[in-house]
């Protein structure tokens, strides 16, 4: 059976989440790995201090690519569910399909709390903007998309 439009980008958001789980077992093979021969970074090329820095953006970088499929996701309803040209603006797209769905404000408070950080993270912008775990924001993120139609 094929799934539907909404069904198809929600499923590539939690898929997101699940890599990240996948990374973060594979960092603690690593970092176990590591323990019994120390060398498999330097032979690489590498140093402990690539680690350390793979080890603090792991999260930041799945956040990322989790937001790109929200933001993909949305621009190909605007276009294809409605018809319309996708606003450049993400911020004006979450806020558009919310009052065209009447999707509750706190999933579009929400939504645009993750759009925030997502901004933190890439953009240096929105530096107020609270710290959203990558499972809250696929929470969030699968709320908002929840009100969407079935398929477009």
């Amino acid at each position: 059976m094929k799934l539907g439009k909404k069904s198809d980008r929600s499923e590539r958001m939690k898929s997101v989440e699940r890599e990240y789980g996948v990374a973060e077992m594979a960092l603690a093979e690593l970092e176990v790995a590591l323990v019994k021969n120390s060398a498999l970074l330097t032979a690489g090329g590498l140093s402990i201090a690539d680690l350390r820095a793979y080890r603090a953006k792991l999260q930041d970088t799945y956040f990322i690519r989790l937001f790109a499929e929200f933001e993909t996701g949305l621009k190909d309803y605007w276009k294809n569910g409605l018809g319309e040209k996708p606003q450049t603006r993400i911020m004006d797209v979450i806020d558009s399909v919310s009052s065209k769905h009447s999707v509750l404000d706190t999933w579009r408070f929400n939504a645009h709390a993750t759009r925030k950080y997502r901004n933190r993270l890439i953009h240096e912008e929105d530096a107020d903007g609270d710290e959203v775990t990558l499972i809250e924001a696929r929470r969030y993120l699968g709320k908002f998309f929840g009100c969407l139609p079935d398929d477009w």
